[in-house]
């Protein structure tokens, strides 16, 4: 049996990682693959690339990687973004960034007799949400097995896992299993009630997935799902990062909520869940 750690969306968080990647290591995985969003929000996005070019066997793009690697028309951006833009193509060494250009859309394998399909987002974009949220629809989710151009086959999935939204959810439809691992440096819970929130710590954890089964099997075996929550010290990254990162991300990952109001609301709201009930 193969033992795969999946991890995504660790967005600069150096300590974080650091304590995931220890974490792994001390679950004897066998491989680690990375869903991408390694850069931005945190202050140590370069460091990131680099332990993940060193630790990891598979990794994919997420939508910040290819978003701040790529280059911009500084004069089509208001000023936020263009000192956003800035910020980390100073953080990013060169060879890093053309690292992230190269990295690929999608890892398909047999794991036990299941075709495991993972990227970023969804099935056609890195910056899909309207597939992969625990509020979108039957008919939406089943959309993330289907192959299109950007699969590797075109068969339809019998597993995909996906990062992008932060949060771990599993959902079975059809007989088929649909994950998505959460994040490592910035895990979130979009739904939030003062209260009815339980302890803080459930959320601001290291988040990612362990699959392990017969590794290129086609032949039906046992198949293991593992959610992993990982406690790092908090303090410490923001601490080492101070003067270099933003009081949004120092909110994010103390209070595991989007520091954005108005942006997480508008995604409920689009959603039909009605902020005001929740």
């Amino acid at each position: 049996m193969t033992k795969i750690a999946i991890i995504s969306d660790i967005h600069g968080n150096r300590e974080a990682l650091k304590t995931t990647l220890e974490d792994i290591k001390r679950r004897k995985c066998d491989i680690i693959i990375c869903l991408g969003d390694i850069i931005s929000k945190g202050a140590f996005s370069n460091e990131c690339v680099d332990l993940i070019r060193k630790n990891c066997d598979v990794v994919l793009c997420g939508n910040c990687d290819e978003y701040f690697a790529s280059k911009h028309d500084l004069t089509q951006v208001d000023e936020i973004e263009k000192q956003r833009i800035i910020k980390y193509d100073k953080q990013i060494t060169p060879e890093n960034k053309e690292y992230l250009k190269s990295l690929p859309y999608c890892y398909e394998f047999y794991l036990s007799g299941r075709l495991v399909r993972l990227f970023h987002a969804g099935p056609d974009s890195l910056y899909n949400y309207s597939n992969v949220g625990e509020w979108a629809s039957i008919d939406k989710k089943f959309q993330m097995f289907e192959a299109n151009s950007l699969t590797i086959s075109d068969n339809i999935a019998d597993v995909v896992i996906y990062g992008h939204i932060h949060i771990q959810l599993m959902n079975k439809m059809y007989n088929r299993t649909l994950i998505c691992c959460g994040s490592v440096g910035n895990n979130l819970e979009y739904i939030r009630n003062e209260k009815k929130d339980g302890n803080i710590l459930n959320t601001t954890c290291a988040n990612y997935v362990i699959i392990e089964g017969a590794m290129d099997s086609k032949e039906h075996n046992t198949l293991d799902i593992d959610f992993i929550q990982v406690q790092y010290d908090i303090d410490k990254e923001i601490e080492e990062s101070f003067d270099r990162i933003s009081k949004g991300a120092i909110y994010e990952i103390k209070q595991g909520k989007y520091h954005d109001t108005n942006k997480i609301n508008k995604l409920l709201t689009e959603q039909g869940i009605n902020i005001k009930n929740i």
